[in-house]
């Protein structure tokens, strides 16, 4: 088999797999609010990577993942503030809602939300942890220097899908984190530039 038929093959069962499963190129759920952002509101990508991220961390950190939706609704409501633009209305209507269970499922409490860059600052280490990012930082560079392949394409496409995922993941955290903050630590920011390569 030649090498185009191999990755005409691999490209198939990607789409197929993505179909069956109903994720994305990332390996994230494709539904919620995220996939309802109207096209008035698409100049932006970052309000549905936002949301995205928003769903994929919910069962995690149902507090980040408020702040995250908070922002979306903030960036909605700059670029279109008298929902002027087709579905608009609804969209940002349809966010409020999932806002409001957000903080109805929240325990008895208050919302402190000066706390909000401090909490997502937090969750962002917390995630590079527990995903141990230096390590799939370290994968990557090995696989581009060595140039080789594994021979078990479905292992090596489940580390690569995994691996977008959470670089995926972290810079819309990272974005969010900046958007939010005046001041962000150097870690972040270092970050924030690697991701941009």
């Amino acid at each position: 088999m030649s090498r185009a038929e191999e990755l005409w093959e691999r490209l198939v069962r990607a789409a197929l797999r993505r179909e069956r499963t109903g994720e994305d190129a990332y390996g994230r759920p494709v539904g919620g609010i995220a996939g309802n952002v109207p096209s008035a509101l698409a100049k932006n990508r970052d309000i549905d990577e936002i949301l995205r991220v928003a769903d994929e961390i919910q069962d995690d950190d149902p507090s980040v993942s408020r702040i995250l939706c908070e922002h979306a609704y903030s960036l909605s409501q700059n670029l279109d503030p008298n929902s002027e633009g087709r579905g608009v209305l609804q969209f940002k209507t349809g966010l409020m809602s999932v806002i409001k269970q957000k903080l109805a499922k929240r325990e008895a409490g208050t919302i402190d939300r000066s706390q909000d860059v401090a909490r997502l600052q937090e969750f962002y280490k917390s995630y590079r942890e527990k995903n141990n990012v230096d390590k799939l930082r370290e994968e990557e560079m090995k696989l581009r220097e060595s140039g080789a392949f594994s021979r078990d394409l479905g292992e090596l496409e489940r580390k690569t899908v995994k691996r977008k995922r959470v670089f995926a993941t972290l810079k819309v955290l990272g974005t969010v984190l900046e958007q939010l903050s005046d001041e962000i630590p150097d870690e972040v920011v270092f970050m924030l530039s690697w991701h941009s390569l």
